[in-house]
């Protein structure tokens, strides 16, 4: 049977755009796993700011064909320093995060990665003065109950893996912003392009202190993780294209349930309760927060 790319578009076109949404969120959440477990699997090898500049290297040259089109000019931007600030952001996210997946089970990073969208809320909050209804509140109120459930700092320390987690987020919330600012003038192949060129030399700068040599198993691992980084990224802006946030952010908490049983399949580990279940608190305050945040937009449309 011959297949040909009018085919494939034909019959991906003929999925309802809800279910397509629902299964490309699906796709984006194996990809988080995959690339969590492959770079817990060279990390005891060598060191991940090394595996950071090199996901992120052939990530851009897997992204090149998307910011290449005919007739768009992605160098084009409103705002250059902001653009400049997203990029620190976003390296200092990664790198934290890279660094808390070799101290970490699985599920436990995934749990506390959950809290990113939350922080960037706060962040519009303070920063954009958004209006942000009691109904909103109270769902950022819950999503920081549910990690404080997984951190337990009560009963014990909080471990530096964790304080890694809670760094990664914070800086990957406060980047959100910046990408709102962003998107106001600027495209997001735009943003992309300038996102991948300008945080290159800043994780160049943190891989030369621990710099080494891949051998041929690592960097063909390292191309894995470049690969499962960019479908995640592609799967889950196409995924909120598709449908609504509130029809596929619940998908996105199969996150954690893959984590799990990745975590206990290849490395033998068993996450503690309070980490499903300060899990499970964090996404249900992440959903609210989407949730009540289109209702608020569904009001303004009906007042206007």
């Amino acid at each position: 049977m011959k297949f040909s790319m009018g085919s494939i578009a034909a019959a991906y076109y003929a999925v309802p755009p809800p279910l397509r949404g629902v299964l490309l969120m699906m796709v984006s959440a194996l990809g988080v796993v995959a690339m969590n477990v492959s770079i817990r699997q060279i990390a005891d090898d060598i060191h991940p700011f090394v595996i950071a500049f090199f996901r992120h290297s052939i990530g851009i040259c897997l992204l090149i064909p998307l910011f290449v089109r005919p007739g768009s000019n992605p160098f084009r931007t409103a705002n250059i320093r902001l653009q400049g600030l997203r990029a620190i952001l976003n390296v200092f996210a990664m790198l934290a995060y890279f660094l808390a997946l070799t101290m970490e089970p699985l599920a436990k990073v995934v749990a506390l990665t959950f809290t990113a969208p939350l922080i960037g809320t706060v962040g519009a909050i303070f920063l954009l003065r958004e209006k942000v209804s009691s109904a909103r509140y109270f769902a950022l109120t819950i999503g920081f109950v549910g990690a404080l459930l997984i951190l337990r700092p009560w009963a014990v320390e909080i471990s530096t893996g964790s304080i890694l987690l809670i760094i990664s987020s914070a800086m990957w919330g406060m980047a959100l912003v910046v990408i709102k600012v962003l998107s106001r003038t600027d495209s997001p192949a735009t943003i992309a392009l300038y996102a991948s060129l300008l945080q290159l030399p800043i994780c160049l700068i943190a891989a030369l202190f621990f710099w080494q040599w891949p051998t041929l198993n690592q960097l063909l691992v390292m191309g894995l993780i470049a690969v499962f980084g960019a479908t995640t990224q592609l799967a889950l802006a196409q995924a909120f294209r598709e449908a609504d946030a509130t029809v596929v952010l619940p998908v996105d908490f199969t996150k954690l349930v893959f984590a799990g049983l990745a975590g206990w399949l290849f490395f033998g580990e068993l996450p503690v309760i309070w980490t499903w279940i300060g899990g499970t608190v964090v996404f249900i305050g992440v959903f609210l927060n989407a949730w009540f945040e289109k209702r608020g937009r569904e009001d303004v449309k009906r007042i206007t």
